[in-house]
């Protein structure tokens, strides 16, 4: 549990110190007197945070604002070279890595496999490595890394850093951050769910600039639901909000990974391809299904493949009603749809919205939102960078935060 700092004039000054930086680095090129209209300083305190930001190298003075009449503004900038920013996605076989600026923009990626059942400390000697061959590749100093964003799927905890369980990857109760930070001592670390992470962008640069109580729902090779509320992420008491995938849809239905049975998860994503379609094999004889991963069976869909079509209107009716419980319980401005299976959303996303919009809400004329989201499959990484981004701009009202800025 986090104990709020008490209150004092260095405390202030520190919250107002980030305040000002923050409203830089949201709004950049900003004038003084924009700064000055949104958070009430007065003249002099305004003048000796600016001129401290300046003299540590996060901001700088650019150009001039036009005007109407009397003497332009200088504009202040945000350094979004400040500093080096890691991005990591662990996903089933293999770890996704970005290099990234202090503004979340990627500079270089990089892919690395591993093997079936991988331990979590080869992973971290796996991405050890890989985070010193991307700054080599891009002729980087790795010493300006200020912080790792770490995605992972499972049930996360951001107060200790740990994985608690990921049932796709078989880990429970690793301390990733803690064996990452034996690498990267004076680099601060954070961690959280895969789903999160996207929500994180959508909020900086997708749907979350014109909505601020929504939920983002991942569909592909399994089932994320990302909770916002007033712009906040909802994590719950543990940080397992949002494990949407297993609610239970069918009754003693299929074997869920996670231990229990009838998940959404196995009926609504690729597992279903998997489930159902064993069973129906054997009366397609001609389709041509090899895999039944998620690509696989939506691009057989498109070339009228029946078995293919069948599992995909099915996927299609299980996720709907899904859907439509989501908006009976949270009632969201909106509900944006992400992840590999969007690829193919033309195949089952109208489906998914008849079904849905006929929820308690619409008997009284109060229509959800769905809508596919506009972010780029890069967004993981822009979401894993962001989280340790805005942890590091966060205002230090806790104890025992640390503050490299």
């Amino acid at each position: 549990m986090r104990v709020l700092r008490n209150g004092s004039k260095k405390l202030i000054k520190e919250i107002n110190r980030f305040k000002v930086l923050n409203i830089i680095r949201h709004q950049h090129p900003i004038s003084r007197g924009e700064i000055s209209k949104q958070y009430k300083l007065g003249v002099s305190t305004l003048s000796y945070i600016i001129e401290d930001l300046k003299s540590s190298g996060l901001i700088y003075e650019v150009g001039e604002s036009t005007s109407t009449g009397g003497r332009r503004a200088k504009l202040i900038e945000f350094n979004k070279d400040f500093g080096s920013i890691i991005s990591v996605k662990i996903e089933e076989k293999q770890v996704l890595l970005a290099l990234t600026n202090m503004d979340a923009e990627i500079i270089a990626e990089k892919e690395i496999s591993f093997g079936d059942d991988s331990s979590p400390e080869s992973v971290v000697n796996i991405l050890e490595k890989g985070i010193h061959k991307v700054f080599e590749s891009c002729d980087k100093d790795i010493n300006n890394l200020l912080g790792i964003g770490i995605l992972s799927s499972g049930l996360v905890s951001q107060n200790d850093g740990s994985i608690i369980r990921s049932s796709m990857l078989g880990w429970s109760n690793v301390p990733i951050t803690n064996m990452l930070q034996e690498k990267f001592e004076d680099v601060q670390i954070f961690v959280d769910n895969n789903i999160n992470g996207y929500t994180l962008a959508e909020l900086s640069n997708g749907e979350g600039q014109k909505s601020n109580n929504f939920l983002v729902v991942s569909v592909g090779a399994g089932i994320g639901l990302s909770v916002v509320i007033d712009r906040k992420i909802y994590y719950g008491a543990l940080g397992g909000a949002g494990e949407f995938g297993h609610t239970s849809i069918v009754i003693d239905g299929y074997d869920c990974h996670c231990g229990q049975r009838g998940c959404l998860e196995m009926y609504a994503s690729e597992f279903y391809f998997e489930n159902k379609g064993r069973e129906l094999i054997e009366k397609y004889p001609d389709s041509k299904i090899e895999n039944f991963n998620f690509s696989e069976v939506a691009e057989v869909a498109e070339q009228d493949d029946e078995l293919a079509k069948v599992l995909v209107g099915e996927m299609s009716h299980y996720l709907g009603y899904g859907v439509r419980n989501l908006i009976n319980t949270f009632n969201p401005e909106k509900i944006v749809i992400a992840g590999e299976g969007m690829k193919y959303g033309h195949l089952f996303m109208d489906h998914v919205q008849e079904i849905a919009q006929k929820n308690f809400f619409s008997k009284v004329d109060m229509p959800t939102q769905i809508v596919a989201s506009k972010l780029s499959k890069e967004s993981w990484l822009t979401g894993g960078a962001l989280l340790a981004i805005n942890h590091i701009f966060q205002e230090p009202v806790y104890e025992k935060e640390q503050t490299i800025i």
